[in-house]
């Protein structure tokens, strides 16, 4: 995302203020430093250094996409070699885990719809088949 570039509501106010003093007078001096050629060459001072900043903002834009363009290549081979290393040492080996993979998880899955035998042995006790139907007898 491009960095917002700057502007001077002081320097658009100055502008506007020494174009009116020139109008009353091209060569205006009340003394003391305050003519307006040290006015014009003050508010220049601030365009050239607004300008710089503003150019500053625009090569780090550039910058930064550049890092991120080299960032997104790099994220890419390490990946590669990752995969180089699971390819010829495979992915269960200690060669695989020391270039930064991750172990495979040995474990047993169980089927969400099987019961283990204790559950079986429950569900019978309880009076329910394997219809759900309650085939509980009452006895006098």
């Amino acid at each position: 995302m491009a960095r917002l570039k700057r502007s001077s509501p002081t320097l658009e106010k100055a502008l506007r203020r020494i174009a009116g003093m020139r109008s009353i007078s091209s060569t205006l001096d009340f003394g003391n430093g305050l003519n307006l050629t040290n006015y014009d060459s003050r508010i220049q001072t601030l365009q050239t250094q607004l300008s710089i900043y503003n150019t500053l903002l625009s090569t780090l834009d550039e910058m930064a996409g550049r890092l991120s363009l080299t960032e997104e290549e790099l994220n890419s081979y390490s990946e590669k070699m990752l995969m180089s290393v699971a390819t010829h040492y495979g992915k269960d080996s200690l060669q695989y885990v020391q270039a930064g993979g991750k172990p495979r998880q040995k474990s047993s899955r169980r089927s969400s719809n099987s019961q283990s035998p204790s559950e079986s042995t429950a569900t019978l006790l309880n009076g329910a088949n394997k219809n759900g139907k309650d085939t509980s007898v009452v006895l006098p």
